[in-house]
């Protein structure tokens, strides 16, 4: 598989199952490079639960396999003036969530947001 990625970014982009999708492909490709120091997080970051992206160098392929978190993949808002005082936040559905910037471009992208997008949680918000 990381022939196929060389040069290539994958990126991840969603909610917690996603994540560990993202954290399990990490694992099972990092035991095909011999040289663990040549895989590497590019901002030097930790991998935390609160960390909102993280990007994963293998430079022996020359591939980047990210994660961003945006679990509505779309912008989470404030209400509009005059809601419902139960109306917490909004979606705005024609307006992509504030980090596609960072995946813009990526050769692959892996979406997932459907741990969010049923009835009770959207009610809820």
């Amino acid at each position: 598989m990381l022939e196929r990625l060389s040069n290539r970014r994958l990126a991840f982009v969603g909610d917690s199952i996603g994540r560990n999708q993202w954290e399990s492909l990490l694992c099972l490709l990092s035991t095909a490079v011999t040289n663990k120091s040549s895989i590497y997080e590019v901002n030097r970051r930790l991998i935390t639960k609160h960390t909102g992206f993280l990007v994963f160098k293998f430079t022996e392929f020359n591939c980047t396999i990210e994660y961003y978190r945006a679990p509505y993949l779309v912008l989470q808002s404030r209400p509009p003036a005059g809601s419902p005082k139960q109306v917490k936040t909004t979606l705005k559905l024609d307006k992509m969530d504030w980090g596609s910037v960072k995946w813009k471009g990526a050769d692959l992208i892996v979406f997932n947001s459907g741990h969010w997008l049923n009835s009770e949680k959207m009610i809820r918000g």
